[in-house]
Protein backbone atom coordinates (compact mmCIF):
# COMPACT_ATOMS: atom_id res chain seq x y z
CA UNK A 1 0.00 0.00 0.00
CA UNK A 2 1.43 3.62 -0.93
CA UNK A 3 2.60 5.61 1.82
CA UNK A 4 0.32 8.34 0.45
CA UNK A 5 -3.02 6.04 0.49
CA UNK A 6 -2.38 4.91 4.01
CA UNK A 7 -1.85 8.79 5.10
CA UNK A 8 -5.13 9.41 3.33
CA UNK A 9 -7.13 6.66 5.02
CA UNK A 10 -5.75 7.39 8.37
CA UNK A 11 -6.54 11.15 8.43
CA UNK A 12 -10.23 10.46 7.06
CA UNK A 13 -10.70 7.80 9.56
CA UNK A 14 -14.15 8.56 11.32
CA UNK A 15 -11.92 7.62 14.63
CA UNK A 16 -9.42 9.94 14.43
CA UNK A 17 -9.15 12.06 17.46
CA UNK A 18 -10.64 15.27 16.60
CA UNK A 19 -13.68 15.38 19.04
CA UNK A 20 -16.38 15.41 15.93
CA UNK A 21 -18.22 12.45 17.82
CA UNK A 22 -19.43 14.68 20.42
CA UNK A 23 -20.35 17.41 18.05
CA UNK A 24 -23.98 17.15 16.24
CA UNK A 25 -23.76 20.46 14.07
CA UNK A 26 -27.36 20.99 14.62
CA UNK A 27 -28.39 17.49 14.02
CA UNK A 28 -29.08 16.55 17.14
CA UNK A 29 -31.94 19.30 16.82
CA UNK A 30 -33.54 18.21 14.16
CA UNK A 31 -33.86 14.72 15.77
CA UNK A 32 -35.47 16.17 18.75
CA UNK A 33 -38.05 18.33 16.71
CA UNK A 34 -39.55 14.85 14.33
CA UNK A 35 -37.47 15.99 11.45
CA UNK A 36 -34.79 13.37 11.24
CA UNK A 37 -36.26 10.40 12.64
CA UNK A 38 -34.96 6.92 10.10
CA UNK A 39 -32.70 6.62 7.58
CA UNK A 40 -34.17 8.11 4.70
CA UNK A 41 -34.62 11.29 6.83
CA UNK A 42 -30.77 11.27 7.63
CA UNK A 43 -29.73 10.85 4.50
CA UNK A 44 -31.52 13.74 2.91
CA UNK A 45 -30.55 16.07 5.99
CA UNK A 46 -26.56 14.61 5.47
CA UNK A 47 -26.87 15.79 1.47
CA UNK A 48 -28.48 19.29 2.36
CA UNK A 49 -25.62 19.70 5.07
CA UNK A 50 -22.69 18.39 2.99
CA UNK A 51 -24.12 20.02 -0.64
CA UNK A 52 -25.63 23.60 0.33
CA UNK A 53 -23.47 23.85 3.73
CA UNK A 54 -19.93 22.19 4.13
CA UNK A 55 -19.15 21.94 0.60
CA UNK A 56 -19.33 25.81 -0.46
CA UNK A 57 -17.79 27.30 2.98
CA UNK A 58 -15.57 24.38 4.67
CA UNK A 59 -15.03 22.29 2.08
CA UNK A 60 -14.40 25.42 -0.73
CA UNK A 61 -11.65 27.05 2.10
CA UNK A 62 -10.05 23.47 1.63
CA UNK A 63 -10.06 23.54 -2.03
CA UNK A 64 -8.94 27.50 -2.53
CA UNK A 65 -6.14 26.57 0.30
CA UNK A 66 -4.63 23.36 -1.77
CA UNK A 67 -5.83 24.52 -5.58
CA UNK A 68 -5.15 27.84 -5.43
CA UNK A 69 -2.52 28.38 -2.57
CA UNK A 70 -4.83 31.11 -0.80
CA UNK A 71 -3.66 32.11 2.54
CA UNK A 72 -5.58 29.73 5.73
CA UNK A 73 -5.37 32.85 7.76
CA UNK A 74 -7.93 34.49 5.03
CA UNK A 75 -10.30 31.79 4.69
CA UNK A 76 -10.07 30.66 7.91
CA UNK A 77 -11.28 34.50 8.76
CA UNK A 78 -14.01 34.32 6.34
CA UNK A 79 -15.27 30.86 7.36
CA UNK A 80 -15.79 31.64 10.77
CA UNK A 81 -17.58 34.68 9.86
CA UNK A 82 -20.18 32.76 7.94
CA UNK A 83 -20.37 30.23 10.87
CA UNK A 84 -23.33 31.82 12.39
CA UNK A 85 -24.41 29.57 15.32
CA UNK A 86 -22.10 30.33 18.68
CA UNK A 87 -21.85 26.67 19.30
CA UNK A 88 -20.35 25.99 15.50
CA UNK A 89 -17.99 28.44 16.62
CA UNK A 90 -16.60 26.63 19.40
CA UNK A 91 -16.71 23.39 18.06
CA UNK A 92 -14.70 24.22 14.77
CA UNK A 93 -11.87 26.04 17.26
CA UNK A 94 -12.07 22.85 19.59
CA UNK A 95 -11.68 20.41 16.99
CA UNK A 96 -8.97 21.94 14.98
CA UNK A 97 -6.81 22.54 18.51
CA UNK A 98 -7.59 18.24 19.00
CA UNK A 99 -6.62 17.90 14.87
CA UNK A 100 -3.28 20.05 15.16
CA UNK A 101 -2.54 18.42 17.91
CA UNK A 102 -2.70 14.88 17.02
CA UNK A 103 -0.76 16.08 13.37
CA UNK A 104 1.87 17.21 15.59
CA UNK A 105 2.31 13.78 17.29
CA UNK A 106 2.18 11.90 14.34
CA UNK A 107 4.76 14.41 12.73
CA UNK A 108 2.89 15.27 9.88
CA UNK A 109 4.23 19.09 9.01
CA UNK A 110 4.69 21.47 6.64
CA UNK A 111 5.57 25.01 6.75
CA UNK A 112 1.63 25.97 5.77
CA UNK A 113 0.62 23.75 8.44
CA UNK A 114 2.88 24.75 10.76
CA UNK A 115 2.15 28.41 10.27
CA UNK A 116 -1.49 27.61 10.92
CA UNK A 117 -1.03 25.74 13.99
CA UNK A 118 0.71 28.54 15.30
CA UNK A 119 -1.86 31.23 14.62
CA UNK A 120 -4.39 28.86 16.07
CA UNK A 121 -2.34 28.27 18.75
CA UNK A 122 -1.61 32.33 19.55
CA UNK A 123 -5.40 33.20 18.69
CA UNK A 124 -4.65 34.99 15.35
CA UNK A 125 -6.80 32.23 13.62
CA UNK A 126 -9.96 31.02 14.97
CA UNK A 127 -9.90 27.31 13.13
CA UNK A 128 -11.42 25.46 11.01
CA UNK A 129 -11.29 21.65 10.79
CA UNK A 130 -11.59 21.64 6.89
CA UNK A 131 -8.53 23.84 6.11
CA UNK A 132 -6.04 21.72 9.63
CA UNK A 133 -6.95 18.75 7.56
CA UNK A 134 -6.76 20.47 4.13
CA UNK A 135 -3.48 21.57 4.95
CA UNK A 136 -2.01 18.11 6.62
CA UNK A 137 -3.27 16.68 3.21
CA UNK A 138 -1.46 19.04 1.56
CA UNK A 139 1.36 18.31 3.52
CA UNK A 140 1.70 14.36 2.16
CA UNK A 141 1.35 15.47 -0.87
CA UNK A 142 -2.24 13.93 -1.62
CA UNK A 143 -4.25 15.43 -4.70
CA UNK A 144 -6.59 18.25 -3.71
CA UNK A 145 -9.68 16.65 -5.10
CA UNK A 146 -9.13 13.32 -2.93
CA UNK A 147 -8.22 15.72 0.06
CA UNK A 148 -11.72 17.12 -0.20
CA UNK A 149 -13.61 14.05 -0.80
CA UNK A 150 -11.59 12.59 2.25
CA UNK A 151 -12.35 15.37 4.32
CA UNK A 152 -16.14 15.26 2.85
CA UNK A 153 -16.36 11.46 3.97
CA UNK A 154 -15.14 12.03 7.54
CA UNK A 155 -17.25 14.89 8.16
CA UNK A 156 -20.16 12.52 7.10
CA UNK A 157 -19.15 9.65 8.85
CA UNK A 158 -19.13 11.64 11.95
CA UNK A 159 -22.48 13.27 11.66
CA UNK A 160 -23.59 9.45 10.44
CA UNK A 161 -22.50 8.12 13.96
CA UNK A 162 -24.74 10.79 15.73
CA UNK A 163 -28.18 9.73 14.05
CA UNK A 164 -26.87 6.17 14.76
CA UNK A 165 -27.07 7.19 18.63
CA UNK A 166 -29.60 10.17 18.51
CA UNK A 167 -32.43 8.72 16.59
CA UNK A 168 -31.37 5.49 16.94
CA UNK A 169 -30.26 3.81 13.68
CA UNK A 170 -28.64 0.10 13.39
CA UNK A 171 -24.84 0.22 12.33
CA UNK A 172 -25.69 -1.52 8.86
CA UNK A 173 -28.77 1.17 8.46
CA UNK A 174 -25.83 3.94 9.04
CA UNK A 175 -23.61 1.99 6.74
CA UNK A 176 -26.31 2.22 3.86
CA UNK A 177 -26.78 5.81 4.44
CA UNK A 178 -23.03 6.52 4.14
CA UNK A 179 -22.72 4.46 0.63
CA UNK A 180 -25.11 5.92 -0.96
CA UNK A 181 -24.27 9.72 0.00
CA UNK A 182 -21.44 8.97 -2.78
CA UNK A 183 -23.41 10.54 -5.25
CA UNK A 184 -23.44 13.95 -2.65
CA UNK A 185 -20.31 13.65 -2.40
CA UNK A 186 -19.81 14.03 -5.94
CA UNK A 187 -22.26 17.15 -6.06
CA UNK A 188 -20.01 18.83 -3.16
CA UNK A 189 -16.67 18.05 -5.03
CA UNK A 190 -18.51 20.37 -8.28
CA UNK A 191 -19.94 23.04 -5.70
CA UNK A 192 -16.75 23.49 -4.20
CA UNK A 193 -14.72 23.50 -7.07
CA UNK A 194 -16.21 26.46 -8.38
CA UNK A 195 -14.86 28.88 -5.67
CA UNK A 196 -12.20 31.04 -7.21
CA UNK A 197 -11.29 32.97 -4.26
CA UNK A 198 -12.73 34.51 -0.39
CA UNK A 199 -15.53 36.04 -1.25
CA UNK A 200 -16.94 32.87 -3.02
CA UNK A 201 -17.84 31.22 0.10
CA UNK A 202 -20.78 30.74 2.00
CA UNK A 203 -23.61 28.34 2.95
CA UNK A 204 -27.05 27.77 1.96
CA UNK A 205 -27.93 25.24 4.53
CA UNK A 206 -30.60 27.05 6.06
CA UNK A 207 -32.54 24.28 7.78
CA UNK A 208 -29.32 22.80 9.06
CA UNK A 209 -28.04 26.44 10.46
CA UNK A 210 -31.68 26.99 11.94
CA UNK A 211 -31.17 23.75 13.65
CA UNK A 212 -27.15 24.52 14.96
CA UNK A 213 -29.32 27.57 16.92
CA UNK A 214 -32.22 25.49 18.56
CA UNK A 215 -29.54 23.33 19.90
CA UNK A 216 -28.60 25.61 22.83
CA UNK A 217 -31.85 25.40 24.17
CA UNK A 218 -32.81 21.57 23.61
CA UNK A 219 -32.81 20.09 27.26
CA UNK A 220 -30.56 16.72 28.21
CA UNK A 221 -28.50 17.28 25.25
CA UNK A 222 -26.42 13.99 24.41
CA UNK A 223 -23.87 16.21 22.07
CA UNK A 224 -22.12 19.33 22.25
CA UNK A 225 -23.10 21.76 19.44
Amino acid sequence: MSQKIASLLRLADSAFPSGAFSQSFGLESAVASGGVFDAATLHAWLDAYLVDGWATLDGAALVLALRDGIAPLALDEVVTAATHAVECRLANARMTAAILDTLRAMGVTSDRLDAYARAVGEKRAHGVPALAFGLAYGALEVDWRDAFVACASGTLASLAAVGTRAIPLGQRATARVLWTLREATARALAAAERAREPADLGSQAFAAERDAFEHRALDGRLFAS
